[in-house]
């Protein structure tokens, strides 16, 4: 769900399994309808994130116009793709003008994760500060600042089945199980 709000877009909440509604029985009746029934529970876990995600994507127009990019991300620090497989990690960006936006979403539902994800080189510097707007679980780590990996320190497997090898600038960041970030510069607005 969370995700939803910031790919491009407008996001929408169809059915009430969207606000924690939850039925029984056959597949119509497993997906309740939003409108007409309950409603919306101001008081529940997932209206409190919905609503805290709708305040950052209001807030961060980048969310909102900005291009998307996946962004491939490594383990090691020296090998990067994007996560091709159930219950990994996904990262993208969304950048508009000088402003980049990542989000990334640890899916593994027992395991945390440490990953170095690419940010763009033409708008971070080594040691640039991320901050994380949103989190889905209280406490959550800040990444680590940016770090430069020199041309040829690193391969990456491009979305596009291409080879490249640097340099890159990354962020090390920290995702606790079913973890989602949204993060950004602190000096970007």
């Amino acid at each position: 769900m969370s995700i939803l709000y910031s790919l491009p877009g407008i996001p929408c909440l169809y059915y009430g399994t969207e606000q924690g509604l939850h039925g029984a029985g056959s597949d119509p009746a497993v997906r309740e309808a939003l409108w007409g029934g309950p409603g919306f529970d101001g008081h529940s876990s997932f209206y409190q994130h919905i609503q805290q995600i709708t305040t950052v994507r209001a807030r961060q127009s980048a969310l909102r116009y900005g291009r998307f990019y996946f962004r491939p991300l490594s383990g090691d620090g020296v090998t990067f793709a994007v996560s091709g497989f159930p219950q990994g990690v996904v990262a993208f960006s969304r950048i508009l003008n000088d402003q980049e936006v990542v989000v990334a979403a640890n899916t593994n539902p027992t395991q945390a994760q440490q990953l170095d994800v690419i940010v763009e080189v033409m708008l971070s510097a080594e040691g640039d500060a991320f901050e994380v707007l949103y989190s889905n679980q209280a406490g959550p780590q800040a990444p680590q600042p940016v770090r430069i990996i020199p041309q040829g320190a690193a391969t990456v497997q491009e979305v596009d089945g291409s080879i490249g090898t640097g340099p890159l600038h990354v962020v090390r960041v920290s995702l606790r199980p079913l973890e989602v970030q949204i993060l950004r510069r602190t000096s970007s607005q």
